[in-house]
Parts: structure tokens; C-alpha cells; sequence
């Protein structure tokens, strides 16, 4: 467990974060949300869906944050195969142009 000042200051670092002057508050919540979902951090996408419904955002819109996430997330592979470096580079590499087309 981080110590107290450590846990204050995370503390602060985190509220600046979520509650910014810069991005609408739905906009920070979404965001949230995605890299919850990026990281894989299921106890932070159980919060953020909480606080998701409290704010009225609808399943779609959730959905619509995770169709980015996963097309991010698909997108790294994509981009990992093409600079992998593998034996069979090349054919990696045409398979995986065909699927971008």
C-alpha cells in the first residue's frame, strides 16, 4: 500500500484527471472508460460503467467506446506482425494487407 502522501498525491494527480476544466465531463468519463477497457482492468470498467449509467450515457455509446478500443487493440497486432521480423515476414505481411483492403 502506498503511503499516505504518495496516496494524496495520486489522489490529487487522479481528480485533475477525471475531473478536468478542458474536456467535457461525459467526454473525461469515456475516455476513462476506454482505457479501463484497453488496460483490462475489470474492477475499473465495473466502476466506470456506475458511473456511466448515473450520467444517463446509453449502451451505445459505451459500445461505440468499445468498437475504438478494439479496433486500437487490432490495429496493434496489424502493426506488430508488419514489424515482427519473423521467417515469413513476407507472407505475414501480404495476409495481412489483404485483410486491411
Amino acid at each position: 500500500m502506498l503511503p499516505k502522501t504518495q496516496q494524496e498525491t495520486f489522489g490529487a494527480f487522479y481528480d485533475s484527471a477525471r475531473h478536468n476544466t478542458i474536456l467535457e465531463p461525459k467526454t473525461t468519463l469515456l475516455l476513462h472508460l476506454g482505457a479501463a477497457m484497453a488496460l483490462g482492468c475489470n474492477s475499473c470498467m465495473e466502476y466506470y460503467l456506475g458511473q456511466a449509467e448515473k450520467e444517463g450515457i446509453t449502451t451505445e455509446e459505451i459500445g461505440a467506446v468499445q468498437g475504438v478500443v478494439m479496433a486500437v487493440a487490432a490495429g496493434k497486432v496489424n502493426a506488430q506482425l508488419r514489424e515482427g521480423g519473423t521467417e515469413k515476414e513476407g507472407e505475414v505481411n501480404a495476409i495481412s494487407k489483404r485483410r486491411l483492403s
